[in-house]
This record gives C-alpha cells, structure tokens and sequence, in this order.
C-alpha cells in the first residue's frame, strides 16, 4: 500500500509532533505507572522491563478467565466507563490465514490471552479522577 498525507493533514502533524514528543509520552508512562500502581494485586498488568518504555497504545489487563474479562467489560460500560477488546480472534485465527492451516494447538498462549485482555480507557490526557475511577471501578468489579 502507499498512502500518503495531503498538505493538510502534514501541517497537522507537523504542529502535534513536538507536543507527542516533548509531553504526550512522558504523560503516558506516568498514567500507566499509576494505573499500574492502582491495580496491583487486583488484576495482572502489562510490564516494561527495567530500561525500557513502552509507547502505550493501549493499557491493557488481563483477568482470571473469559467470564471475568466480559463481565467486567459490562460493568465498565454499565459505569460509562470506556474499554476494548481488541484481539478477540488470535492472528493464527484470522481468515486472512486460513490457507495458512495452523494448528490451533500450537498457540496455547495467544489462544488463552485473547480470551482474557482487557484494555482500559488511556489517553495521554487523563486526570488523576478519571485514573482513579477506572481503577476503582475494576477493583469494585474484581472484589477488593
């Protein structure tokens, strides 16, 4: 594919890149550090090794079971309170790789996770109050 930017949409990104750079990033690390420190012991949470950061695209969870990543996901939208699923159906799964002929065996971990990742709402904008509602609200959920 060759996809290119029109003059408007350069001048965009142009003016936002130094904004991403300079302050969205560093926002980001800091919400994912306190979502992380906010559900700790309530649900297991992405880490970044020691000397490394992660771009965080997503902040994603991931729960005991697939009954409890979908009834928290209800609980959530239930709240007003934003999540996704965005691998429901493992790459190996995927009709683009039906030829492909993947032993469904073979991917016992992807297998499970799609089953059990949830991703949280995360911007680089979020207030300590919205932080703190999400991670309250799964606690709630999850019983602590």
């Amino acid at each position: 594919m060759n996809s290119r930017l029109d003059t408007l949409q350069a001048a965009v990104l142009l003016a936002k890149f130094p904004v991403f750079a300079e302050k969205e990033l560093i926002w980001e690390q800091e919400i994912a550090a306190r979502y992380t420190e906010l559900l700790k012991g309530i649900v297991k949470t992405p880490v970044v090794k020691e000397n490394f950061y992660s771009s965080w695209a997503q902040y994603t969870i991931q729960l005991p079971d697939k009954n409890h990543r979908d009834g928290l996901q209800e609980y959530l939208k239930k709240q007003g309170i934003p999540s996704a699923v965005y691998y429901q159906k493992p790459m190996h799964r995927q009709r683009a790789f039906d030829n492909c002929r993947y032993d469904d065996d073979d991917y016992p971990v992807t297998n499970r996770l799609s089953e059990i990742v949830l991703s949280l709402s995360f911007h680089p904008y979020m207030k300590e109050e919205e932080i703190w509602l999400v991670a309250d609200a799964v606690g709630r959920y999850m019983g602590r």
